[in-house]
């Protein structure tokens, strides 16, 4: 049952991620790159936040990083310098992501990481399930910033309440 909750959690993110894609698609270089009030500045530097942090942690779990690696890596935005890398990106992470959670059981979400963390803080032991619904919140955190400066410009990307999600899943039409 935990499984299918954070399949759940992660299907949603690739349709709330993709909707703020899709929608980011018809800005001009200079809206996709211009300071924003929220996040970690521009909509195509938090889109790359998200997108760098997620793939971190899961090569950390799928062990193609050490925890070393994983807490260094950063995609370079200069690699990144449009919207059609980053969703390339995107979809690049999403793959790695979706591998992974298809070869999990229940039983494999219990599983314990240790961790000597650089912040001063002890060693320190994850569960997977919790790691993993860390990132799949943390990808809710940037989207809604991303839909906030999306706004402000007058390209909302509209409801990406999960609650939608599970409309347009049902293939009913919101009130």
């Amino acid at each position: 049952m935990l499984i299918e909750a954070l399949r759940t959690s992660y299907d949603y993110n690739h349709w709330a991620t993709g909707r703020i894609l899709d929608v980011a698609a018809a800005l001009t270089p200079e809206q996709l790159n211009a300071p924003g009030n929220a996040g970690h500045g521009s909509i195509r530097e938090t889109l790359l936040h998200q997108v760098s942090t997620q793939q971190s942690w899961v090569s950390w779990w799928d062990g193609s990083l050490s925890l070393g690696e994983a807490l260094a890596y950063r995609l370079d935005p200069a690699a990144y310098p449009d919207l059609a890398a980053l969703r390339a990106a995107w979809e690049s992470v999403e793959a790695q992501t979706f591998r992974f959670l298809d070869g999990l059981t229940d039983e494999d979400t219990q599983r314990a990481y240790e961790a000597q963390l650089p912040w001063g803080l002890p060693p320190t032991t994850f569960i997977l399930w919790q790691m993993m619904l860390h990132v799949a919140n943390h990808g809710t955190q940037h989207r809604s910033e991303v839909a906030a400066m999306l706004t402000a410009i007058d390209h909302s990307p509209g409801d990406l309440d999960l609650l939608f999600y599970f409309f347009d899943q049902m293939r009913i039409s919101a009130p």
